[in-house]
């Protein structure tokens, strides 16, 4: 069973990357570098995860997720951040789009373990049906 990714970030070589690092994992991997392309997809398909960079441009990463969350309440948030004081901003109205926070520069086995935990959450409180297809 393969899942939906989705990673928002503006730098095309943080897309890149993170490209050749989910390669040979068992995803449906999807890149955008504009929050607001990304988000006209988001009713297209069932996403497991979507990652995104705290500080995209013209939107922010928090408020992506929020958005995201209105429009696919089952997917599993994750933000990419270099600030060392990223819980100041996770307010209640945060908490309940952002699953986990990782760490800028990304290290690659702390980005992957994300992704893999926030499926399993996934699985466990959407159920065991493929979402990999259209809604």
């Amino acid at each position: 069973m393969k899942f939906n990714i989705m990673i928002v970030d503006d730098s095309k070589s943080v897309l890149e990357s993170l490209q050749w690092l989910f390669m040979d994992e068992p995803y449906y991997l999807f890149t955008f570098d504009n929050p607001f392309e990304a988000l006209k997809v988001i009713r297209s398909l069932e996403w497991a995860v979507v990652v995104s960079d705290r500080s995209i441009p013209k939107m922010g990463g928090l408020e992506f997720l929020k958005r995201v969350r209105a429009d696919s309440p089952h997917t599993m948030g994750i933000i990419m951040t270099d600030d060392n004081e990223i819980t100041r901003e996770l307010d209640t109205s945060y908490s309940e789009c952002v699953y986990r926070f990782v760490k800028k520069p990304l290290k690659k086995n702390e980005i992957k373990q994300a992704v893999k935990m926030a499926i399993a959450y996934y699985k466990t409180n959407v159920g065991s049906k493929e979402h990999a297809t259209s809604r």
